[in-house]
């Protein structure tokens, strides 16, 4: 950059390059916005998509709905031509899958998990624990053609679901062209996974309560209720209780506009003096880490005073580098 006597510079005073040096850098960081939004919003329609299944289907049901959703993310989000998913246990065995196929006997199913998760590109993620691309498929010995494989499969990407070192399950895309996945297409994934695995987690605790009859369903009630999702607002806290987000319909349900709602200095704003410290200790031992889901009753305020009853429900996670609760509140 040129000398300047006055000490005030503008872009006359410098380089060339410099000037295509920032050029290249602001490029660069607009399109690290864009795959954050891009990955937040699909994680906002992951998590809407929890909510409605809790209130439309039960057990086994809800989780393969939840699954065939996040598939189907998944490959708008890459504009993928098949994918296929594998959800996982504890100990590695898969106990729900979608193969890119389709419907298939349960033993030849069987078969082909087994034959993918020994030689193919899922089984090389599950035990690297990390992302698997394949740009050519000719030219990387990780990609298993299957007998009788209805589709062409020339490039690959396969995602682990992580959820802190717990892996719940893999979830491969495809595309008949080659080099069509790249390391923005991974990079994309890898964000959406760390929300996927927040659903997945959810959905297979929500069922397993279910399976277990342990507690009463939220669907049993919620359906009951003007039908529905009118009932339901989502959020995401991070800090002292402050939204990072929330949905017009939170804000409906407590009165305010938009604006008005994600402007309170904290979420303790929305319940009642006698149930603020109740909440905000349940609140903070999820932030903190001492407890992983947010789960309470309690006694709500709406902007005009009035009191209302709520359920909430949340679960602790790390969104771009933030501990945060992402979760649902219920009039009830």
């Amino acid at each position: 950059m040129r000398d300047n006597p006055n000490g005030i510079y503008s872009d006359r005073d410098r380089s060339k390059e410099e000037l295509i040096d920032e050029l290249e850098s602001l490029r660069r960081e607009v399109a690290g916005l864009k795959t954050t939004k891009t990955a937040f919003d699909a994680q906002k329609e992951l998590l809407r998509s929890l909510v409605v299944m809790l209130q439309t289907a039960t057990g086994k049901l809800m989780l393969r709905s939840i699954l065939q959703q996040t598939l189907s993310i998944a490959n708008q989000l890459t504009c993928a031509e098949e994918g296929s998913l594998f959800l996982l246990d504890a100990d590695g065995v898969v106990t729900e899958s979608l193969l890119a196929r389709g419907a298939t006997l349960r033993s030849q199913k069987q078969r082909l998990v087994g034959a993918v998760l020994d030689k193919g590109l899922a089984g090389w993620v599950i035990r690297h624990r990390q992302v698997g691309l394949i740009k050519d498929t000719i030219h990387d010995n990780r990609w298993l053609t299957l007998p009788s494989e209805p589709y062409t499969v020339r490039s690959a990407l396969a995602v682990p679901i992580l959820q802190g070192k717990v892996l719940l399950g893999v979830i491969t895309l495809m595309h008949s062209n080659p080099e069509h996945f790249n390391e923005e297409s991974a990079q994309l994934m890898q964000m959406t996974a760390d929300q996927m695995a927040l659903i997945l987690d959810n959905a297979q605790l929500h069922n397993e309560r279910q399976e277990a009859e342990k507690e009463p369903q939220l669907t049993d009630e919620a359906v009951s209720t003007e039908g529905d999702f009118s009932r339901i607002g989502i959020y995401i806290l991070f800090g002292e209780g402050n939204f990072l987000y929330a949905n017009s319909r939170l804000a409906e349900i407590f009165g305010y506009s938009f604006g008005e709602l994600v402007s309170l200095e904290s979420v303790l704003d929305l319940v009642t003096r006698d149930n603020r410290n109740f909440f905000a200790q349940h609140l903070q031992q999820c932030l903190q880490g001492y407890s992983k889901n947010l789960s309470c009753k309690l006694r709500g305020q709406r902007k005009d005073g009035s009191r209302i009853d709520v359920e909430v429900f949340g679960t602790r996670t790390k969104l771009y580098g933030k501990f945060v609760i992402i979760g649902a509140l219920r009039w009830i």
